[in-house]
């Protein structure tokens, strides 16, 4: 029961450390989506070799799938329900983490996000065709 209440605590007092760790990871994960959107057609233009890798446009590609997928079916992302339940609160008191959910959670209609991520998602596809990755 001792070492049950120990985790229970240093859970309690590492949570909004965690929860922020989350987020900055969600913030690398939507660069990361939006940066390949504009940097693979600029690499081609170019001649970079490192935005042709198969593995990385296809782990671009799953990424922009699953995140149309989970706003087509209104299923939260995974990321912001770790976040939430770590701080036990949907608003954080932390300057840094209100700026940056600020970035990360825009207040729109679901239709918006839908649309978005569903252009998103065919310029990802068409992007496979007109700068094609290398093949092996």
């Amino acid at each position: 029961m001792k070492e049950y209440t120990k985790t229970n605590k240093l859970l309690k007092m590492f949570s909004p450390h965690l929860a922020t760790a989350v987020l900055l990871i969600h913030i690398f994960i939507i660069v990361f989506i939006i940066g390949l959107f504009f940097l693979v057609p600029i690499g081609y233009k170019y001649n970079w070799n490192w935005q042709k890798s198969q593995k990385l446009r296809f782990f671009h590609l799953i990424l922009i799938s699953i995140v149309t997928f989970e706003t087509l079916v209104g299923i939260s992302c995974p990321l912001t329900v770790i976040e939430n339940n770590l701080r036990g609160v949907y608003i954080s008191n932390s300057f840094i983490d209100l700026i940056l959910q600020k970035i990360v959670y825009w207040e729109f209609p679901t239709i918006v996000f839908l649309l978005l991520y569903s252009l998103c998602l065919f310029w990802t596809i068409l992007m496979w065709f007109i700068f094609p990755p290398k093949l092996k």
